[in-house]
């Protein structure tokens, strides 16, 4: 089919005469206001059409090439973050606005930071055993953690001797 019989066709279609029932709707629609075209000879309001899907396109693609240019940046500061956090766990006992004797601290750091038995190194008693995670930042507690959290406000604690 060349060029001039397609535009003949588009001009009868295009002409009043015919209609169309819309799938979605049922409702009829007249050819004439369907706005048909054939290839890249568009008629004025589909040219419309095209030119502000073009546009938004740029648009969508110069926001999604910022936001790619800092996802290497969130990781870092991610990571920094995270490090910064592991740095002040182990050095939490040495700081001025720890609470607890350091000598009473026992490091675990995972899943919890510390184990602290209050009292054991300055009376030779232990007054309290605590449970201790250092969060910085906006970190919270992990599953397991809270897990562990539970397990010890509902007093499911023993102590056991294991003799091999």
């Amino acid at each position: 089919m060349d060029q001039k019989e397609i535009n003949n066709i588009l001009e009868e279609l295009n002409n009043g005469k015919f209609h169309i029932e819309c799938p979605s709707c049922y409702e009829e629609v007249n050819l004439k206001d369907a706005g048909l075209f054939y290839l890249d000879q568009f008629s004025k309001e589909a040219k419309l059409v095209y030119k502000m899907m073009l546009e938004w396109q740029k648009e969508r693609r110069a926001a999604l090439k910022k936001r790619k240019s800092n996802i290497p940046k969130k990781s870092e500061v991610g990571a920094k973050a995270v490090n910064l956090g592991f740095l002040l766990e182990r050095l939490a006992p040495t700081l001025d606005g720890f609470t607890f004797n350091k000598n009473d601290c026992r490091s675990m750091f995972d899943p919890i930071d510390y184990v602290i038995f209050e009292g054991l190194s300055e009376k030779q008693k232990v007054d309290k055993i605590l449970f201790v995670d250092i969060k910085s930042g906006k970190a919270r507690l992990s599953p397991k953690q809270k897990k562990i959290k539970t397990a010890v406000e509902e007093k499911q604690v023993e102590f056991k001797t294991y003799k091999p």
